[in-house]
């Protein structure tokens, strides 16, 4: 069966299911209104409100004294239709002396002196579709839920006389929150959001206490880098035509509806600068020579500084990146994935640790958790010394049309220490930080927002520039809530008879062991896998769970001989196979025999070993999977281990 025959048959099966669902929902709907007709109406203290029997388009309609004034908006917009209508939204409700302020601002006299793109641009900065949003999940730093625009929103908690308010971007004081309507979650605002449509390099320049890296973000042309958008070519492929739609379990199938770009800078002030004693172009190229120079011997000789091989052009290189990483989205959303916020997907006495690729060629960026003091956000840490970069606190989520930028309080650089921290421990790689493109377009697990059980994204081919996928093969990424014991709550998949090759980030020199992480289950299929164009290995069958008798896994702790499972490990590693770390668990284990306790403790999750090979040099490598056996296949998280620590490594 080709591509596009596996994707309508999968489609028109879920067209079945989604009107089914929203039959359902239509009728619960009716019932809700007369359940609720008779509820109080009167509010309960200064923000919050009781359940009103009104849509959000109703609300407002219903109080033309507040919000009339964005009520136009509404309409001149098209948008109110939306608010009348079934579904789930987050609205920041404007009131009309917020909306006044707009157009003397922008000196006009009313709504009806903007063009509509600008009204429709100015309803959509304040609408999150798809979502509630109710205050209990603001917290202080970029809320993981885009608006109708695609622009983030920063929460800031500003203390007052016996509380406290929430301000939206700097700005706009919630004067009342969690107003409930049928359709979604009103938040009412003392001021209209107006997010910047500066691109990042534009916002970077206007801050005057990074002058001197905006300098040598201009001189060594890497500011071209950081411009871009969106792809304005791109289109949605005719058979995706019928997405998003929700199937028979409630989970949201979704094509990306937009490819934008994203980048990050990670900002060296002036002071901090001048306390390395760098206070010009020439004192900041003088020391990237001396780290640079002697990491890269053979290009010590190139002066041209916007050669992407110069010194001064990989330690301007080194502090960017082509993802929007706002804080959360460092580490801390992976390590606290599923629906429950008071549990975790991660065991919270392991540190985590995740690698992001910088724009300078051929290095690593490790991030990672130091759990004695519960901090996130640790840079580069080198164990011996302790020395790490971090973030500095009260200057974070600079957000920009195309990025973000944020202040560190040291000089990031990828000097021998580095790099020798970094090849001499387990790097273990989340399948998803492969791709810029999750990241940027708001689909990785960490942008996940509440309200489905999961979110299955197809991808159109060439969308992934990182992965060269077959005609044959279906594509995408599942994100999921607690039911699944995949490491950071998400998987890369491929359906069909699939065949795709994978880019993967740099790895520094080494001799090391790699693995492929996966969860195994009975609608998977078979795959030959390949390491740099060479078969790793017999095919793997990926609905063999590690209970089989050619992998022999035997829970930890059920021999009363192997008390810890050590030596069953042992006879698992002969076999060419391992379990999973204890690192990280799943919550609901009702689930394909998933273990609460950890990964470690069921046999779904397994670690395939692909071989011992040895990088003479930091580079990017290539990892193929072809189809043996039409199914499923998941890619969950590859590992990469220097031999000389596997006799020391730990379960996690």
């Amino acid at each position: 069966m080709d591509r596009k025959n596996i994707f309508n048959q999968k489609r028109n099966i879920l067209k079945v299911m989604n009107v089914l669902t929203k039959s359902l929902a239509v009728i619960m709907l009716v019932l809700s209104v007369g359940f609720f007709s008779g509820c109080n109406d009167d509010d309960i203290g200064e923000n919050y409100y009781t359940f009103r029997g009104e849509t959000i388009g109703q609300y407002i309609e219903a109080r033309p004294e507040r919000f009339s004034e964005f009520e136009k908006m509404l309409e001149l917009s098209g948008v109110m239709g939306l608010l009348n209508a079934y579904g789930r939204y987050t609205v920041f409700l404007p009131e009309n002396d917020a909306m006044l302020a707009l157009y003397s601002s922008r000196g006009k006299s009313s709504v009806e002196d903007f063009p509509v793109d600008t009204i429709r641009r100015i309803v959509h900065d304040h609408i999150i579709r798809n979502f509630e949003v109710p205050s209990m999940e603001f917290t202080a730093g970029t809320l993981p839920y885009l608006t109708m625009t695609g622009r983030s929103l920063n929460i800031q908690i500003q203390s007052t006389n016996g509380g406290y308010n929430f301000v939206v971007n700097e700005l706009s004081v919630i004067r009342n929150r969690d107003i409930a309507a049928h359709n979604g979650i009103i938040h009412v605002i003392d001021k209209v959001i107006e997010p910047s449509d500066l691109t990042v390099v534009e916002a970077f320049s206007q801050d005057d206490q990074f002058s001197l890296m905006y300098q040598a973000l201009i001189e060594t042309e890497l500011y071209q880098e950081l411009l871009k958008i969106r792809d304005e070519d791109y289109v949605i492929p005719a058979e995706y035509a019928d997405l998003p739609v929700t199937n028979n379990i409630g989970s949201l199938n979704v094509v990306p509806q937009e490819r934008l770009y994203g980048f990050t800078i990670f900002a060296v002030s002036d002071d901090t600068f001048a306390e390395h004693g760098i206070n010009s172009l020439e004192d900041m190229a003088a020391y990237a020579a001396t780290v640079y120079d002697r990491m890269y011997p053979n290009d010590s000789g190139i002066e041209d500084i916007t050669n992407r091989r110069n010194s001064l052009n990989r330690f301007i290189a080194y502090h960017l990146v082509n993802k929007k990483l706002p804080r959360h989205l460092l580490i801390e959303a992976y390590d606290n994935t599923g629906s429950n916020p008071t549990e975790s997907h991660s065991v919270k006495s392991v540190d985590m640790f995740e690698y992001i690729e910088p724009m300078a060629p051929n290095t690593l960026l490790e991030v990672r958790t130091l759990r004695d003091n519960n901090e996130y956000d640790v840079f580069n840490m080198i164990p011996s010394s302790g020395q790490a970069v971090r973030l500095v606190r009260d200057n974070v989520d600079n957000d920009a049309l195309n990025g973000v930028y944020h202040e560190i309080d040291g000089i990031l650089i990828y000097n021998e220490e580095v790099e020798q921290m970094l090849s001499s421990k387990r790097i273990r790689m989340n399948s998803a930080s492969f791709f810029p493109e999750l990241t940027n377009n708001n689909i990785r697990v960490g942008n996940r927002r509440g309200g489905y059980p999961s979110e299955r994204y197809y991808f159109p081919r060439n969308y992934i520039e990182r992965v060269d996928v077959s005609e044959t093969t279906e594509f995408g990424y599942f994100n999921s809530d607690d039911r699944f014991v995949n490491y950071q709550g998400d998987e890369v998949f491929l359906i069909g008879m699939y065949e795709f090759t994978i880019v993967t980030p740099p790895v520094p020199p080494g001799t090391y062991e790699v693995r492929f992480g996966f969860v195994a289950t009975g609608n998977r299929g078979a795959a030959q896998l390949y390491w740099n164009g060479i078969p790793s290995g017999i095919p793997l069958d990926l609905s063999r769970n590690a209970g089989h008798a050619s992998i022999g896994y035997i829970p930890p702790g059920s021999d009363p001989n192997d008390p810890e499972g050590f030596e069953n490990d042992r006879m698992m590693r002969n076999r060419g196979y391992m379990k999973a770390p204890a690192s990280f668990r799943v919550i609901n284990g009702t689930w394909y025999g998933h273990s609460t306790q950890s990964a470690r403790q069921g046999p779904s999750a397994l670690r395939r070993i692909l071989g011992i090979y040895t990088f003479d040099e930091a580079k990017n490598h290539e990892f193929t999977v072809r189809a043996a056996r039409s199914g499923e296949f998941m890619f969950d998280y590859l590992e990469f281990v220097p031999v000389e620590v596997l006799e020391f490594e730990d379960i996690y």
